[in-house]
Order: structure tokens, then sequence, then C-alpha cells
């Protein structure tokens, strides 16, 4: 049997965990009390305002309580405005505030300095190979799972 350390997917884990420690030293450069994912949670909702914390999860690849904890923390440190919904009761409108605004303009582009980092000397065409063969690893899982 081959060792662990050999497998595709020990590769795969190294190198997500690599760059997200990487990805959060950089973020701590702009905001210290900013995490990863709580960043990764607020550019969602950049890009869509009227997500709800169900989908957010799935996005995040979270659980639902884990998207909460993280909505409390960044209401708390000024990110994030949270009031009642008054056509939903069991919502929430999360709104971002001008820190948040002014910080995630600098996050974005400290991330697609880290992309260009991480994929410096990988051409296009090995990038969607790559994504290609991480998709077909997907596919198998998901269609042995749901079996």
């Amino acid at each position: 049997m081959q060792k662990s350390e050999e497998t595709i997917f020990y590769t795969i884990e190294s190198t997500i965990k690599t760059y997200r420690k990487y990805a959060q030293a950089q973020i701590k450069k702009i905001d210290s009390s900013l995490t990863l994912d709580q960043s990764l949670l607020i550019l969602k909702l950049v890009d869509n305002p009227e997500i709800s914390q169900k989908d957010l999860a799935k996005l995040l690849f979270k659980d639902v309580a884990s998207v909460t904890r993280m909505i409390e923390l960044l209401v708390k440190t000024g990110f994030i405005l949270r009031k009642p919904n008054p056509k939903n009761r069991r919502r929430n409108i999360l709104t971002l505030t001008a820190k948040s605004n002014s910080t995630m303009k600098k996050i974005t582009k400290k991330i697609q300095r880290n992309r260009a980092v991480a994929l410096h000397d990988i051409s296009e065409k090995e990038i969607e190979r790559c994504k290609k063969t991480l998709k077909m690893i997907l596919e198998n899982i998901e269609h042995q799972h749901s079996k």
C-alpha cells in the first residue's frame, strides 16, 4: 500500500494548508483581528448581500453554526451590522460597514498577489488540467457517495 505522504490527497491537503497559512499571514498584515475565513465570508457578502447563512456555509465549506459564530465576531469587531429581517424573523439582514469595505479593498489586492505568487511559472494549460483532474476526483466521490 502506498504511504499516505505519497498520495495525491496528501499533496492536495498540504498545498491547501500551506496556501491558507500564507494567505492568513498576509491578511494579518492588513488587520490582525481578521481571519482568512472571516475575510472570505465578507467577500461572499460583497458579491451577494442577500445570501443566507445556510448558503454562506455551503460556499465556505463550513457548518451553519460556524458561520453564525463568524458573523457574531464580525459584528463585534465592526465589520458587519446585523438587523432582524422584518419579512422573515428567522433571518437577519447583514450589512457591511465602512471598515469592512475599506479593509476588503486592501485584502482583494492582497488576494490577487497571493494567487500570483502561488501560481508563478504555472501555465494556464497546467492550471486547466489540474482543475479538470480535481473535478474528476470530485465527481468520482460524489458518484460513489450517491449510491
